[in-house]
This record gives C-alpha cells, sequence and structure tokens, in this order.
C-alpha cells in the first residue's frame, strides 16, 4: 500500500485526519489479516475485486471462512469501514493510474 500518497490524496479530498488514519488502519489489517496480500498488487490483477468479494455480506461467505481465523467482526455493521476503505483506496489507485497515463 501506497500509505503516504494515499494519505496525502485523502487529504486534498476534504477527508479529515482522524477518518485518514482510520482508513489506513483499516487497509493495513485487510492486508495483515489477508495472508499479508499487497492491496497494490491486488488492485493490479483485478482492481481489488477479489478483496471486495471476500467482504461482502459482511465477511459472511466461503470466501472470507479460507482466511479463518481473522479478527475482523464478520457478519457485523462494522465490516462495512473496511470496505470504505478499500473502495477508497481504489478510488485513489485509479486516480495514480490515470495520471500516470497521461
Amino acid at each position: 500500500m501506497d500509505e503516504l500518497r494515499f494519505r496525502k490524496w485523502l487529504a486534498e479530498n476534504g477527508v479529515s485526519k482522524k477518518v485518514q488514519s482510520d482508513c489506513i488502519s483499516r487497509l493495513k489489517r485487510i492486508e495483515r489479516e489477508l495472508n499479508h496480500c499487497d492491496l497494490d498488487e491486488e488492485y493490479q490483477k483485478d482492481r481489488c475485486k477479489l478483496i471486495f468479494d471476500i467482504f461482502s455480506n459482511m465477511g459472511k461467505n466461503e470466501m472470507m471462512a479460507k482466511f479463518l481465523p481473522v479478527s475482523f467482526p464478520i457478519g457485523k455493521y462494522s465490516m462495512n469501514p473496511y470496505k470504505y476503505s478499500l473502495k477508497k483506496y481504489v478510488e485513489f489507485s485509479d486516480c495514480i493510474t490515470s495520471a500516470n497515463k497521461k
């Protein structure tokens, strides 16, 4: 994960420092809990579609079961901020990718 540029991008898009820290913390947790995956590599593969699928239905699915035990709040509303953080990271990566093509 490109933490520094992501934090800067969030700040430039009006995201408070608290939310920036929360997003980055959640994304680090995703990377750690899902067999130390790399979000940048996952973005390159399929724009993190596999990870979004793992978090579908609040994590209550067969794909998440492959990673058990994990410390995510599976089946609870508090799974949604993980998807939000991932969505923001994909938006950031889309911006970086399109800027690099220019």
